[in-house]
């Protein structure tokens, strides 16, 4: 019987490998060790190492040796963790929708800018899934070309169904609006766990770009000159 996580780890991992095959060198066996099955912990690490930090952070309490157990903390972990991947994901899909629309690349419709504004003023698992569906219809209408090609070909209707999913059950479980038996959530756990599985691998293509982060940002303004922006 596998062990907690493995299934999880093995199974992005491998779809982690599709993306980036670099990576698998890092773990290789021993070659005395060719036939042993690299240890899922040792993949774990490298999911959370190479995923963004904001989702690897989550996943690494997903993986630590606390949540080892089919309870209640583990159950709300993974609330958190596809949660922060929802969050990260959309932001990535607004950034571009927003620089898209500055060079005139697309068109952003009506509908869509009445609702925008209240719902990102509101960050919720509801309005990710929201985000990451409308600004994904807005590309495949208009034909827009991702900066992430991956996304095209990921993000079909299928996903978007998987992230769907969690909105209700983040309502009601997520928020103790149910009370739940023993037996409830450990089955839950392992619903979840699977569920999970398939939203990180179909964002796993993030493992080909590099994070970048602006820690700090300085305006150069002498007199009478144009301000310039620094960015660290």
């Amino acid at each position: 019987m596998a062990n907690i996580n493995e299934e999880l780890i093995r199974a992005v991992y491998a779809e982690m490998l599709k993306h980036k095959p670099a990576i698998a060198k890092f773990n290789m066996a021993d070659d005395e060790d060719d036939d042993d099955q690299v240890d899922y912990r040792v993949l774990g690490d490298m999911i959370i190492k190479n995923l963004p930090w904001p989702i690897g952070v989550e996943l690494r309490r997903l993986f630590s040796g606390s949540m080892r157990t089919l309870d209640r903390m583990r159950l709300d972990q993974i609330f958190k963790t596809i949660e922060r991947t929802m969050q990260f994901t959309s932001f990535v899909m607004v950034s571009q929708l927003w620089k898209d629309k500055i060079q005139n690349k697309l068109t952003i419709p009506e509908s869509f800018s009445k609702d925008f504004e209240s719902r990102f003023s509101v960050l919720s698992l509801g309005n990710y899934a929201w985000l990451i569906r409308m600004v994904g219809k807005i590309y495949e209408e208009q034909k827009v070309e991702w900066f992430l090609p991956e996304i095209t070909n990921e993000f079909d209707n299928k996903f978007y169904a998987s992230l769907d999913f969690w909105v209700p059950e983040r309502n009601e479980i997520g928020h103790y609006q149910i009370n739940l038996t023993q037996e409830d959530i450990e089955k839950r756990c392992v619903e979840y766990e699977e569920k999970l599985t398939f939203i990180l691998k179909n964002i796993s293509f993030f493992v080909k770009y590099k994070l970048v982060s602006v820690r700090d940002i300085k305006v150069i303004k002498p007199k009478n000159v144009e301000a310039v922006f620094h960015h660290t």
